[in-house]
């Protein structure tokens, strides 16, 4: 029998992977939305942490391209086609408003605890997804929606928009915690801030983000650092992805440095209101068009609180350098010609802020991708990840 044929044996059918949902309230009173794929006798848990504008299950599932070719009328998947479509229009009229109602296009409700969530809608699929790959693994994946994204509350019912970025910086480190305590399914779960930094009850748990996602799982290790023990850490690893740890390249000209004071200035009168940025600057590839027809993905302009927000989390992540815990194991992946989040940040994370760690592997790749775990470019990453989790889990 070969390696490939025993591997291959370990991998857990569909069939065998349960997917979930379910909810917890978040020290704000927010019903946050959970996601869990369990497999039998995990080696371990992974959290995933998703990014600005996005959800979980577009971030970390795979879109159903069959049913988006067929509900579109694309037709059959031809190359040359579907690049002239990309060409002369991503985004038909209207996209942005037509799948708003619950029915529309296969989106079936909301009363959705313990249901899988890719019985939900037709739009996602587990085959070749992200979590597929990590169930693959051996592993049980698990993730939110945060606040005021996907099919989470939000601030006063507003979509893509809070105060503070940390506030959902804690509502993954409470999320965590209730992972570790083996709690997933318990829908009661509100804050309670001294049940948290316990030792895990279910095995190891890594913590892995992408872009805004990667600047939060970074300062949920520096917040939680006060939690670790000889025995244990709240976190057995951490993966970023194309961390969001540097925005100055969106300040740098004189332009830009105008246009920062003038969002300061609405942003104290108005936080909510929303920058006059239009919508067409938005990268035109077939990605972004899976995520503009989907109703969960935050298409709007971006609010001028939301984007100070940003900025500002960059340079906290920053001054709390010396509290990111030097012995856990971390792994940072980017590409270096990253088209949304500069590479600069981690170069400085990794060579600089964190030079002093011992237990730290830097991938940088070539290209200019920045939505690393989607099924377009999920297996580029999978090889260092999979490598990793071997090392840091044995």
């Amino acid at each position: 029998m070969t390696a490939v044929e025993t591997m291959e044996e370990k991998k857990p059918g569909h069939g065998e992977v349960r997917s979930t949902m379910s909810h917890f309230r978040n020290k704000e009173g927010m019903l946050i939305r959970t996601y869990a794929s369990i497999v039998p006798d995990a080696k371990g848990s992974i959290v995933l942490v998703h990014g600005n504008r996005c959800h979980y299950r577009a971030e970390f599932a795979a879109y159903n391209l069959r049913w988006y070719l067929d509900t579109y009328k694309i037709g059959d998947p031809n190359v040359s086609e579907v690049v002239q479509k990309e060409l002369q229009a991503v985004f038909p009229k209207g996209a942005a408003n037509v799948l708003k109602t619950e029915d529309s296009k296969g989106e079936k409700g909301f009363a959705i605890d313990g249901q899988s969530f890719f019985d939900l809608t037709p739009r996602f699929v587990y085959e070749g997804s992200f979590i597929n790959k990590l169930n693959d693994l051996g592993y049980n994946v698990y993730g939110l929606d945060h606040q005021s994204h996907g099919m989470s509350e939000g601030l006063r019912g507003e979509r893509n928009y809070y105060l503070d970025l940390e506030n959902l910086v804690d509502d993954v480190i409470q999320f965590i915690d209730i992972i570790k305590r083996g709690q997933f399914e318990n829908t009661e779960e509100k804050y309670t801030a001294d049940v948290i930094g316990g030792p895990s009850q279910v095995g190891k748990v890594f913590l892995a983000g992408i872009s805004m996602g990667g600047n939060i799982v970074l300062r949920v290790a520096q917040k939680t650092s006060i939690y670790n023990k000889d025995n244990h850490m709240f976190v057995d690893g951490l993966i970023a992805f194309a961390p969001m740890c540097d925005l100055s390249s969106y300040t740098a000209s004189i332009g830009r440095k105008i246009q920062l004071l003038v969002t300061k200035m609405l942003a104290c009168c108005c936080p909510a209101a929303t920058c006059m940025v239009p919508n067409e600057k938005i990268i035109n590839n077939m990605n972004a068009f899976f995520r503009n027809q989907d109703p969960h993905y935050f298409k709007d302009t971006q609010c001028y609180g939301v984007i100070l927000s940003l900025i500002a989390a960059t340079k906290k992540l920053h001054r709390n350098h010396r509290s990111y815990p030097l012995n856990l194991p971390t792994l940072v992946v980017h590409c270096d010609d990253d088209d949304t989040v500069s590479v600069k940040g981690s170069r400085v994370l990794t060579s600089k802020l964190l030079k002093d760690h011992t237990d730290l592997q830097y991938v940088e790749l070539k290209g200019s991708v920045h939505c690393l775990t989607s099924v377009l470019y999920v297996d580029n990453i999978m090889p260092h990840v999979s490598q990793w989790l071997d090392k840091v889990n044995a």
